[in-house]
């Protein structure tokens, strides 16, 4: 299974994680707490330069955190590939199965029922600063909800399916990146958060449907082993087409 497609399938599907209804409405509270500033003192414009690098660096050290987390996931996933290698054409088939199963999920048309139980740190993280960011992270990385739990588990089936276990590294580190981005702009620039919660917030439902379309699509492409096929259209004809509207 080639690396590029994987790759940016796995950043793209990162950035939709964040979008999810069930993690977008939660990050300025998540902030807030990593922070230690109200959301009051977020949203207000008249910020201290003190307080932006503040919620910066937490929100950095909340990235590593979750980003651990999915890097070690990936480092398991990738070696169990390894271990099975031998069946690797069966894995490819049934990992491609439970991909569009997740996919049905995301679509609402089935339930897969352990990734509808929530796995959340129930103990108190006290404190303030980096360490209590990074920890929360770590935390937050096991806190699969219903809409998070089927991105996140088909990206570890086509981590599982890669040629070598740095290749399912890689891919858990792009997905990681796709959610980071998002989170330290939003860090960044908190104050504009809620314009834009507003304007997507009504689109959530296309954005679930949009994703569990993906992941069925990339589900058929693996059972029937024609991932090739969307190597080609982001290696050759995605980048043509970007050349063409420059």
């Amino acid at each position: 299974m080639s690396g590029a497609p994987s790759l940016v399938l796995a950043f793209a599907m990162g950035m939709v994680t964040f979008l999810t209804p069930c993690l977008l409405p939660l990050v300025p509270a998540y902030i807030s707490f990593i922070s230690g500033h109200s959301l009051a003192e977020l949203q207000s414009s008249e910020r201290t330069g003190k307080v932006s690098r503040s919620v910066l660096v937490t929100a950095i050290f909340f990235v590593l955190g979750f980003s651990v987390i999915f890097l070690i996931l990936g480092a398991m996933a990738g070696a169990l590939g390894q271990v099975l290698i031998s069946l690797k054409p069966i894995l490819i088939r049934v990992g491609g199965a439970l991909v569009i199963l997740f996919g049905l999920q995301l679509l609402g048309l089935f339930q897969f029922l352990p990734l509808l139980r929530e796995k959340r740190y129930q103990g108190e993280i006290k404190g303030t600063g980096p360490l209590k960011a990074f920890l929360f992270g770590l935390a937050f990385a096991f806190g699969w909800s219903p809409c998070i739990g089927p991105i996140l588990a088909s990206i570890l089936v086509v981590a599982a399916n890669q040629d070598t276990m740095l290749k399912g590294i890689l891919l858990l580190l792009a997905y990681s990146l796709g959610m980071a981005v998002p989170f330290l702009l939003t860090a960044a620039l908190v104050e504009r958060f809620f314009s834009f919660f507003n304007r997507i917030k009504p689109h959530f439902r296309k954005i679930e449907i949009g994703a569990g379309t993906i992941l069925i699509l990339v589900g058929v492409l693996m059972m029937f082993d024609r991932y090739r096929w969307l190597k080609y259209y982001l290696e050759m004809i995605l980048p043509e087409s970007l050349r063409r509207l420059g």
